[in-house]
């Protein structure tokens, strides 16, 4: 492989994990990261082994190489580490006022007994958004210099889920067979749920 093909196969950047999505492929179980870096920019990778307890708003520093075994390419986790110099962001409650739409849609509200505007520049994130507001959500909310992002959204419910989900997936440094059927047994109960889907 040439040094240009390989610098194609392979990536490598740093960013804030904000969502993770345990599920089974082939019987294995795997997980799927959606890490936005710290240019802003939103990637899903996947990952088998953990190699550190994974959660939203950790930083971390990651290198991916490209797998073409699928009909569709995606990005195999190769390296995860935790970033040190930077602080992990925890999911903050907030109120979700409107949703205002001009130039961009924008999001207003109120998180920790503070107003909030701000654009909001992913759709997927606009469509987890009900018509009926306000009400609470869970929120992610990254800063890039003196721009703030939302990040990720999910309801109080979603949330709940979430954390049990984050518990089962801290077994996996007791029994890799056993926490793999237990996961697996756990989210064929709720296969199909959109409480699951946090991406």
């Amino acid at each position: 492989m040439t040094g240009k093909k390989r610098l194609e196969e392979e990536i490598a950047f740093s960013g804030y994990v904000i969502s993770v999505t345990p599920r089974t492929r082939r019987g294995l179980l795997e997980y799927r990261l959606k890490i936005m870096t710290l240019g802003g920019e939103c990637k899903t990778v996947y990952l088998r082994s953990p190699e550190i307890m994974l959660r939203p708003g950790i930083p971390v520093r990651v290198k991916a190489i490209l797998s073409r075994q699928l009909a569709k390419p995606r990005w195999i986790v190769d390296s995860i580490e935790v970033l040190k110099d930077l602080k992990s962001i925890e999911p903050v409650l907030t109120r979700v006022e409107e949703i205002s739409r001009g130039a961009f849609f924008i999001i207003s509200g109120k998180k920790e007994g503070k107003m909030f505007s701000i654009p909001l520049q992913n759709e997927e994130i606009l469509s987890k958004i009900p018509k009926a507001l306000p009400q609470d959500f869970y929120c992610i909310f990254i800063e890039h210099g003196h721009q703030i992002t939302l990040a990720e959204i999910m309801s109080k419910k979603e949330y709940e889920v979430f954390k049990r989900t984050l518990k089962l997936v801290s077994k996996l440094d007791e029994e890799s067979s056993k926490s793999s059927r237990i996961i697996s047994e756990y989210l064929s109960k709720i296969q199909g749920s959109p409480q699951l889907q946090f991406t």
